[in-house]
């Protein structure tokens, strides 16, 4: 059935008396906004303050560890310097063995030279003292040239003997000459004048034995090849005796 006219009246009238109309509340909708606003301010301050907690923290860290790495720096560099030091004694005491060894090499070379030289020594004085093969008479016992600093400068060395016969003194002279060549053409030099002295020979004068020796400088463009060794007694009863050596023989 169709409802009536004055039915739809009377409910919607009852309708509208259960209606309730609400007006704006602007007092609690400031207040909602500043709660939200104080809840954005403290949450950014809490984040502000952790962060800057967070970053002190890290901030105190890097200080102990950069305190850490300066201690253990200043550690490395004490190390440093005493391993310097140490590498610096030893290479001291490196150079000093060097030279040490150098000198003992030296000491030791000289001191078999001079063994040797004994040697040469002693067998030259037993062979005048008690001859067996040895000629009896006036002998040359040896002649040996040895260089100087100078680039032409030598010292010779020249020992005559008289064996089983040394009842006498020996007197006369002995020359000394060095054959070669001279800018290209074959020369003799006498040692004498190569020594600046003005007398042709060197006097003899001994019973046993007498040593001949001197320093002399060979003249510019000359290439010696043997040395001439002459003596010549004045007495009658010893004869002249002359012997020649090869240069490369004699140069020591």
């Amino acid at each position: 059935m169709r409802e009536s006219n004055e039915g739809k009246k009377g409910r919607q009238i009852y309708m509208a008396s259960q209606l309730i109309i609400k007006s704006p509340q602007p007092r609690k909708t400031a207040l909602l906004i500043i709660v939200i606003a104080a809840l954005f301010i403290g949450t950014g301050y809490g984040m502000y303050y952790i962060g800057h907690d967070s970053a002190g923290f890290d901030n105190a860290v890097l200080k102990v560890a950069h305190v850490t790495l300066q201690q253990q720096l200043h550690e490395i560099e004490k190390e440093n310097s005493k391993l310097r030091e140490k590498n610096a004694v030893l290479e001291q005491a490196a150079i000093i063995d060097k030279n040490a060894h150098s000198d003992v090499n030296g000491s030791l070379k000289q001191l078999q030279n001079e063994v040797l030289e004994l040697k040469e020594q002693v067998a030259f004085y037993r062979g005048i003292v008690s001859p067996t093969e040895t000629a009896a008479g006036l002998a040359i016992a040896s002649f040996k040239l040895s260089k100087l600093g100078e680039e032409s400068g030598y010292r010779f060395k020249l020992v005559l003997t008289q064996v089983k016969l040394n009842d006498r003194i020996i007197r006369g002279k002995a020359t000394i000459f060095i054959d070669g060549l001279h800018n290209g053409e074959p020369k003799q030099f006498n040692v004498a004048a190569l020594m600046g002295n003005t007398k042709a020979g060197m006097n003899l004068n001994f019973k046993y034995f007498q040593t001949i020796e001197g320093d002399m400088v060979l003249p510019e463009g000359f290439i010696p090849s043997s040395v001439l060794v002459d003596v010549k007694p004045s007495g009658a009863a010893q004869n002249a005796l002359s012997q020649t050596f090869n240069w490369v023989d004699v140069i020591s």
